[in-house]
């Protein structure tokens, strides 16, 4: 079952590199909300799949979400706050405090998929919470509403 899940963790990760490496080539800020929109839309399968007492579900979507919070900083690179974006310039001053940020929801990720992964519903609540609450510090200081 855990490899089963490695495989498709594995699988989660090439894929959302491989989908946003096109757009990041060409626009990081077009790429950066496109891997948030689907951010927001694993959050959701996530409080679904746990409504529905599937807990081993969300162990590949918190898989998917912590590839993507391992991309984040590299796609706010300098130049990258004009235009069309929530991102506030704070990021580029603090970009050492805002990495840290991105590595705490992808280990928050982690620990999430861990907790799903052993069918307790409980602690993956918990994790999911915990997770949920790393995307709020992040945003607090560095996205405008």
């Amino acid at each position: 079952m855990l490899s089963r899940i490695a495989l498709g963790a594995a699988a989660l990760l090439l894929t959302s590199s491989v989908a946003l490496a096109p757009a990041f080539a060409q626009d990081p800020i077009k790429a950066r909300q496109a891997g948030f929109d689907d951010y927001k839309k694993a959050m959701g399968e996530i409080k679904d799949a746990l409504g529905k007492d599937q807990v081993a579900a969300v162990a590949p979507v918190a898989a998917r979400i912590g590839a993507f919070a391992a991309q984040i900083p590299g796609l706010f690179p300098p130049g990258s706050d004009k235009g069309k974006t929530g991102a506030k310039e704070v990021i580029w001053a603090n970009f050492p405090d805002f990495t840290a940020k991105a590595k705490g929801l992808e280990d928050a990720a982690k620990v999430l998929a861990a907790a799903a992964a052993t069918g307790d519903k409980a602690a993956t609540g918990k994790a999911f919470a915990a997770m949920a609450d790393s995307c709020k510090a992040c945003h607090q200081r560095y996205r405008s509403e």
